[in-house]
């Protein structure tokens, strides 16, 4: 037997694991692994026959050799690692017969160490476990399948499945077919025919089912299994020799499906590109494959029947308002423009009140078939969505919806036959316009169904749609107004500070507190959204404390720090502006956090000299009494009047951003010096908001317009940020 040239201790140890190897049942080799290349030196006659080399054609060559197309690389890298680094181990690997079989192999690696001889080798027990790999495939196909067709899998793609793991377990282009055959007309039809090329499945589906053409109308017929060996001679295979030929198929196996009642349903075959007889082992793996399609056909065909009772309206055979609600949120998700219309008719309580509920579901059946031919897409979704109503989904361009309506409308020109009656129909429709942003479907149905309640009050037929702007800004608002007292509570509305800077040299002389508000189940709330709602619902004077308090806490830091004090300013409403309190509960806070009421500064809009304007100076002549200062915020975008402006104790008038950005137009830069000279007239400074370019800065500053904030200097930022400056 040859063995490579060895030395002589290597020949003693070589002639130890001869005799070792006649007691061992089971497969094994031994390499040398003291040699990069891991060559096998010995290994057992079991080995030999589970491989099917000789040892002349193993011996000296690396295990690699039994690779192949189903081998993992990973695995082998694995292997050759543990073997390197003389460390036991066990793997499971894709390895392949002489024949070009693939088989699955478990190795335990155990390294030998011979310290006296400073020999190494590595030993390798070899197991065949290919049929505990196909019992746990066919486990595994199960419970997928299972779970596919749960999930909504279609059985086309769920029989694939199956076929592209059995096909793991036979040679290389090994192609695998579930052919199903419709037994009223007993020809073949589509089950899983993908690994074919398309030519070929076009070729066989829609042929009628013989018992002695091709291997699985045969198998069908016999209802037994069918081995063809060659293909290309066969007499099964005699009207198709040019598939034969044109795809090089040569053998051919088949199995019959079998439902519960052993009646034959289809057929589960393979292909191979060269001659292959089936194993005893083989077949078994095929029954078993077999009874796994059997019951995946039965489960789905179940499922379905379970789903068309669950989404479908058994009296009309439409879609029901279970499947409008879940389809429309996968449509949806292609973010198209389009809408959904509620669809009712005067007529259909007449029919009932006269001729009972099944005259109204055959009028409800007919309006969804007059509905489906006057469609625009084969992707529109009609549904009954209730006993008298009908809900319509498209994806049409908004410019093109009234158009598309009107066709619909047109459609019901001509009457309804419905019985021996024919009725004229008065449609009414409710209509929500879809956003390609949106994906709350079930707003979309309210918005609809609210539309067809207009719809029905009006005369005749009517169309009527869905203001969703305003719905929007309205539930906007609610949901705001919810969340506001919990996000006071929390804290969650916190402060930024904005700096006020010399534009001439860039000193940050004061700041601007701006309320910030991030909830967590709404996300970022601007201020013109949630300010507004503490207005509407009276929570603005709880705001607004909680604003001042956290800017008093930031001060009391810095004096504590010993920092330089700047003031900062306060947006005041005028609900709490002119409260009884007002002033009175400003001091007491001032005065709680050691904080000299000048370095507050509360801006005021112009707008609240209208609401009171005698209340109104008596309020800002305490406030400069009290040592506070008050500027009038956004100046010459409301209710301006140089007649109270003169009379109130204000020393800063500010400039809204809204006239900075579009200085460039004449008139606006006109309306900006007017108002700096406005305010140096009656003694008071002016500030501009908005700055955010250079050449801003340099107009504002020949206009006389000392002061200014914007983002050329800085955004607003988070009190620690505010710290530092």
């Amino acid at each position: 037997m040859h063995t490579h040239e060895l030395m002589n201790d290597n020949k003693v140890i070589m002639e130890w694991l001869r005799r070792l190897g006649v007691k061992f049942h089971t497969s094994f080799l031994v390499i040398n692994s003291e040699i990069e290349s891991q060559p096998i030196v010995y290994a057992n006659e079991a080995f030999f026959k589970m491989i099917g080399y000789s040892e002349e054609e193993t011996l000296g060559r690396n295990g690699r050799f039994l690779h192949g197309e189903k081998t993992s690389q990973k695995a082998s890298e694995n292997i050759h690692a543990c073997i390197a680094s003389g460390e036991a181990g066990i793997f499971e690997i894709v390895n392949y017969r002489k024949n070009g079989t693939p088989f699955w192999n478990e190795l335990s690696i155990q390294p030998l160490t011979f310290p006296e001889k400073n020999l190494k080798f590595t030993l390798l027990l070899q197991r065949d476990i290919t049929e505990r790999k196909r019992t746990e495939a066919m486990n595994t196909l199960q419970k997928q399948t299972y779970k596919k067709i749960e999930s909504g899998h279609k059985l086309n793609s769920i029989l694939q499945n199956i076929c592209h793991a059995c096909e793991l377990f036979f040679i290389d282009g090994a192609k695998c077919t579930v052919l199903l055959i419709d037994n009223d007309e007993r020809v073949y039809t589509i089950g899983a025919t993908k690994s074919m090329p398309k030519s070929f499945e076009e070729a066989i589906i829609g042929l009628k089912v013989e018992g002695d053409i091709g291997t699985c109308g045969a198998a069908f017929y016999r209802g037994q299994p069918v081995i063809v060996e060659d293909m290309t001679t066969d007499y099964l295979w005699r009207n198709h020799q040019h598939l034969v030929e044109k795809f090089g198929l040569v053998s051919s196996w088949s199995i019959p499906i079998l439902n519960m009642e052993d009646v034959a349903i289809g057929t589960f075959g393979i292909y191979f590109p060269a001659p292959v007889i089936p194993s005893d082992k083989d077949l078994k793996f095929m029954e078993g494959v077999a009874s796994i399609v059997s019951l995946a056909i039965k489960y789905s065909h179940q499922h379905e029947e379970i789903l068309r009772l669950a989404y479908s309206d058994g009296d009309t055979d439409l879609p029901n308002r279970n499947y409008f609600r879940n389809e429309i949120d996968k449509l949806l998700k292609k973010g198209q423009e389009g809408f959904v219309a509620f669809i009712s008719t005067d007529e259909y309580t007449k029919v009932v009140d006269q001729y009972g509920h099944r005259a109204g579901d055959a009028l409800m059946h007919e309006i969804g078939k007059r509905l489906t031919v006057h469609q625009n897409s084969s992707e529109n979704l009609i549904a009954r969505f209730s006993d008298s109503t009908l809900s319509l989904y498209s994806i049409t361009p908004f410019v093109k919806i009234p158009e598309y309506l009107d066709q619909l409308m047109r459609g019901f020109a001509d009457p309804i036959k419905v019985g021996d009656m024919e009725l004229f129909l008065t449609l009414k429709i409710g209509v929500a316009i879809v956003m390609p942003h949106q994906k709350d479907s079930e707003e979309l149905i309210r918005c609809s169904d609210s539309a067809l309640s207009q719809a029905k009050l009006r005369t005749g037929e009517a169309i009527c749609y869905f203001e969703s702007e305003l719905d929007e800004f309205l539930m906007r608002d609610l949901r705001v107004a919810n969340e506001l007292t919990a996000a006071l509570n929390r804290n969650e509305i916190g402060v930024y500070l904005q700096p006020k800077v010399d534009l001439e040299t860039g000193e940050v002389l004061s700041f601007e507190a701006l309320a910030r508000w991030t909830s967590p189940d709404l996300g970022v709330i601007p201020p013109d959204i949630f300010i507004p709602a503490a207005e509407k619902n009276g929570k603005i004077r709880l705001l607004e404390k909680s604003i001042l308090k956290q800017v008093l806490e930031w001060m009391k830091k810095r004096v504590d720090q010993g920092l330089k004090m700047r003031q900062v300013a306060i947006n005041i409403s005028a609900d709490h502006f002119f409260h009884h309190a007002f002033v009175s509960n400003l001091l007491d806070m001032t005065t709680e956090y050691g904080i000299e009421p000048k370095w507050i500064r509360l801006e005021i809009t112009e707008r609240i000299g209208f609401v009171d304007i005698e209340t109104a100076n008596k309020v800002f002549k305490h406030l400069k009494y009290c040592g506070f200062t008050a500027s009038i915020d956004d100046f010459g975008t409301g209710y301006s009047s140089l007649s109270y402006l003169q009379k109130l104790p204000i020393e800063e008038l500010k400039i809204d951003r809204s006239f900075i950005s579009n200085m460039d137009e004449p008139g606006t830069l006109a309306i900006i010096q007017t108002i700096i000279q406005l305010a140096n007239n009656l003694n008071m400074h002016a500030v501009a908001e908005g700055v955010e370019t250079d050449k801003e800065r340099k107009i504002l500053l020949r206009l006389g317009c000392k002061e200014g904030q914007g983002y050329l200097f800085y955004k607003p930022m988070p009190l620690n940020e505010a710290f530092l400056l």
